[in-house]
């Protein structure tokens, strides 16, 4: 049988609670603009060809404006996403040509081409024949907003025809 002195048992939980101090504590690496901004596109492609809406929108903020195109509102996004990435039994989103230029410590302006791949066959032979490609160049700007999260603020969605990406 082991004895065990309470100074034991006390010293044992002021070292464990020093231990968990020391990794609170711990300086964290922080992620560039860029590197934050290029994360969260690819959370937003993912949820999208998991024809996840609502977790494509989390990363839109609430003070969302489109430049051109009649000035889009969050709400106005939401069913543009809905309608490319509903339709179809298979979706694919391709991010091409992405470009990230940090403007501040909480502010990075992007572009990029986002090509969705629809189709509505139920069969890997049908695949090509019942596929359509949207493509657009987005410009826009993701913001780190209070709660520590980055969404985009802003875009300019411009279409592009399948021939452009070439």
């Amino acid at each position: 049988m082991v004895n065990v002195t309470r100074s034991q048992v006390v010293g044992g939980v002021l070292a464990l609670l020093a231990a968990g101090a020391v990794l609170y504590f711990w300086p964290r690496q922080q992620l560039t603009v860029e590197e934050s901004i290029r994360r969260q596109v690819v959370v937003m492609t993912r949820a999208a060809e998991a024809k996840d809406v609502g977790g494509v929108m989390e990363h839109v903020s609430e003070r969302f404006r489109s430049n051109g195109q009649g000035g889009w509102s969050k709400k106005d996004v939401r069913g543009i996403l809905t309608a490319q990435v509903l339709r179809g039994q298979w979706v694919r989103v391709f991010v091409t040509n992405l470009e990230v230029r940090e403007v501040s410590p909480s502010e990075g302006e992007f572009q990029a081409r986002f090509i969705f791949g629809r189709s509505q066959a139920e069969k890997v032979e049908h695949l090509a024949a019942d596929s359509v490609l949207n493509a657009y160049l987005i410009e826009g700007a993701f913001e780190k907003e209070e709660d520590g999260e980055w969404r985009v603020v802003r875009a300019r969605p411009e279409s592009i025809s399948p021939t452009d990406l070439l």
